[in-house]
């Protein structure tokens, strides 16, 4: 529903811009870049340059707003955080974990623990071998009948497969692993590549630690793979698209906890240890932050990620157990603002690429903790920073912003309530917005997955909850922790999540 929802919402956008009296800044995604840059390379007005960022915009400590309509609560109540020093515009590109990173993380978080490789995507030499001689038999025969066009076409195909038994591995499962990445390509039956990339899928079977690298692949199209029966004849294929979306991912399996997928609420630093918590989680919030920055350390990531946050996380029974501490990119200290949710679901280990034309899923690392220390990590689509496009960004004074957020949230949320609940049930749909921060967020450039920009952006995290009333009882509601509202700092338009 997630991904379908902001289509929803971009076409109401746009038929409510239609009918509606025009605001006084942009309503929907500005598209318009290069306008956007020359905005933010306006000159700061001379009195204005001894001020902090907070100061010259007019921002409030605490800013408040409430609105109810239907089955729609949306309720705001929260600390406006504004970074000290200048916003940028910066350029950015999507990375691929590399070997000194993946060994960092390994060293970190698999130690000495034993671990043997689970799967590759590689053929053995003995599956190959297995498909010669089924070939060869049917070569004896007749090929047109398999659904070959011709002896020679076989026979291509049979001297494609020696090739690739030349370099096939020996097994692809069970082999001990240094934490190395693994070349993954997929080839046709011509032996022909389709894509490569680098990847690591491994398990600890005495521990049941888990830990994987799937590194985006090098398809610049979509890419047919046929899938075949056993006679050779083709009887499907997966579609492979084009998706910026590296992943690392380390799970300690055999955790109570683990894995974890429901955020609950958010915790302040130093508060005690809630009284909510499962029994068997007796640290505080600031020892599950400890334990994060710990590991940013040992991993040697410290001076780009900084631990910034801390939820509660539950199973699906509602019991809580577990910390998760979500960590942001940092740039001279202004952070690049994160989504909330994993924009494909949480920890999903063999998940194979969606069926999208083209994607470039947000940088995300989330590290959750228990008792015992660091038990789950996910790191998601690590972004590299590039040139500075504008080193002191021209933004709007905040009342703009607040004028573009009262008008906003109900042309959102109303339509996407009456979309997602209908009219024929009782349903609950609230949104309580715990946070509001400036930070840098990231845009693609000119509808782009190879480059975007790092733009400065008021970002309104909220805590949603929706539920069928009758049924509340019995399963309670579903939850997330997101961006709500996202507004372009520098022209004011909506940025919609994905661009």
């Amino acid at each position: 529903m997630k991904k379908h929802s902001f289509i929803i919402l971009l076409t109401t956008l746009l038929l409510l811009a239609a009918c509606q009296p025009t605001p006084e800044s942009p309503v929907v995604v500005g598209k318009d870049q290069t306008g956007m840059i020359e905005k933010a390379m306006t000159e700061i007005p001379q009195e204005q340059r001894a001020m902090t960022v907070k100061e010259r915009l007019g921002v409030p400590e605490r800013l408040t707003y409430s609105y109810h309509k239907g089955f729609l609560t949306i309720d705001l109540d929260a600390e406006v955080i504004v970074p000290d020093g200048e916003l940028p515009v910066l350029r950015a590109f999507p990375e691929n974990f590399d070997q000194k990173t993946v060994t960092a993380f390994w060293n970190a978080l698999v130690g000495d623990v034993p671990m043997t490789v689970v799967v590759t995507e590689e053929e053995t030499k003995e599956e190959i071998l297995q498909r010669i001689n089924w070939l060869m038999k049917i070569l004896d025969g007749n090929p047109e009948n398999y659904g070959y066009k011709d002896r020679a076409d076989l026979e291509q195909r049979i001297a494609a497969l020696w090739e690739r038994y030349r370099t096939a591995p020996e097994a692809n499962s069970g082999v001990r692993s240094d934490g190395t990445l693994q070349q993954q390509t997929k080839r046709n039956d011509k032996g022909q590549a389709l894509w490569s990339r680098t990847s690591l899928y491994t398990e600890s079977l005495e521990t049941g630690y888990q830990f994987r690298v799937v590194n985006s692949s090098d398809n610049k199209t979509p890419v047919k793979v046929p899938s075949y029966d056993e006679l050779g004849n083709e009887i499907g294929y997966v579609m492979t698209e084009v998706v910026k979306s590296a992943k690392l991912t380390f799970i300690k399996s055999r955790e109570p906890q683990a894995p974890c997928y429901v955020w609950d609420q958010k915790l302040n630093i130093d508060d005690p240890r809630p009284d909510e918590a499962d029994a068997n989680l007796t640290i505080a919030p600031k020892e599950a932050l400890s334990f994060a920055e710990t590991l940013l350390a040992d991993a040697g990531v410290s001076d780009e990620y900084e631990a910034r946050h801390v939820f509660l996380i539950k199973n699906y029974e509602g019991t809580v157990f577990a910390y998760r501490v979500v960590c942001e990119h940092r740039y001279r200290g202004i952070p690049v603002l994160m989504t909330g949710n994993l924009q494909e679901g949480d920890i999903d280990l063999f998940e194979e690429d969606a069926e999208y034309a083209q994607r470039w899923d947000y940088e995300e690392l989330y590290i959750d903790v228990n008792d015992g220390g660091v038990y789950c990590v996910q790191f998601q689509s690590p972004l590299a920073i590039g040139d500075v496009v504008v080193e002191a960004s021209y933004l709007m004074p905040f009342r703009k912003i607040r004028q573009i957020m009262n008008k906003m949230f109900p042309i959102l949320y109303e339509n996407e309530t009456k979309d997602y609940l209908g009219t024929n049930t009782d349903w609950m749909y609230e949104k309580k917005i715990d946070r509001v921060e400036l930070g840098l967020w990231r845009i693609r450039e000119k509808d782009s997955i190879e480059r975007g920009l790092l733009v400065p952006a008021w970002v309104f995290y909220a805590q949603t909850k929706h539920a069928q009333l009758p049924l509340m009882e019995e399963y309670g509601a579903a939850e997330s922790y997101e961006a709500v509202l996202i507004i372009n700092a520098i022209d004011g338009s909506i940025i919609q999540r994905g661009h």
